[in-house]
């Protein structure tokens, strides 16, 4: 499937917010919860979002994922992971959740990743 460049930005995107909410989740879950086998509820159509909670390495796909759509941006220019930790810092995520309809990253179920399904 071949990508425009407005869906490889908005697939980035998406991928971005997924990234951060999985990350942060599971960061809150192993402080809090260490141990103790807690299933959040997320209102998200496919499932998706659930399914990569399950996973162990969801940060990382999705990592790869997203440097996989830099690259196609950048002419197969790779990010380091240094440059992966700035891209993500300098995200607005602010206005990132507003141009997705989203008040905070709790509303990551909104997010259609129908795109994202097909390229797997």
């Amino acid at each position: 499937m071949k990508l425009t460049p407005k869906e490889v930005d908005e697939l980035q995107e998406k991928l971005l917010i997924v990234h951060r909410f999985i990350s942060q989740e599971k960061k809150f879950k192993s402080f809090y919860y260490q141990g103790i086998d807690v299933k959040k509820s997320i209102n998200d159509d496919q499932g998706m979002i659930s399914k990569l909670m399950e996973l162990d390495d969801a940060e990382e796909l999705l990592k790869n994922c997203i440097m996989e759509l830099e690259d196609m941006k950048r002419d197969g220019q790779s990010f380091t992971p240094a440059e992966f930790h700035e891209f993500l810092i300098d995200q607005d995520w602010q206005l990132l959740y507003k141009k997705y309809g989203m008040k905070t990253s709790e509303d990551v179920g909104k997010l259609d990743l129908e795109m994202f399904l097909e390229l797997l």
